[in-house]
């Protein structure tokens, strides 16, 4: 039994020693230095103008009405009343006319401004779509 104390208190004391040295060896000072070849430069280069490139990302709209044309106009100015700094627009689709509403990047934006715009519209709903970059 005593066998197993010393055995117990020798692992302990080399455990503390241990994360002494290893507390004292991350206290130096180093500097570090950043390497970058010019291929790699030239990559995020190619990539930039790539991007400039992209007029549209797949997104999410909220659509709130589908119908007439007439009643579709009217929705949207109500709409735009209620939620003046929400983007709208107006989409003719054979024999319907929609309007769908914001531009989100992902579906949990979109899911989280349909949650107060149901207490409006109780129809809406989640549409992926492309969506303009401006």
């Amino acid at each position: 039994m005593q066998d197993f104390q010393k055995t117990k208190l020798f692992f302990l004391f080399a455990f503390i020693c241990l994360i002494h040295w290893q507390m004292q060896a991350q206290n130096e000072d180093g500097t570090v230095r950043i390497e970058s070849s010019a291929h790699i430069d030239e990559m995020v280069a190619q990539k930039k103008d790539y991007n400039k490139t992209i007029k549209s990302f797949q997104g999410y709209k909220i659509q709130i009405y589908y119908g007439s044309e007439k009643e579709c106009y009217e929705v949207k100015d109500e709409f735009s009343s209620l939620f003046p700094d929400i983007d709208t627009s107006i989409i003719f689709s054979t024999p319907q006319w929609k309007l769908q509403i914001g531009n989100y990047r992902t579906r949990l934006d979109a899911d989280r401004a349909l949650v107060n715009i149901k207490k409006e519209y109780a129809a809406a709903i989640v549409l992926a779509t492309e969506i303009d970059l401006k």
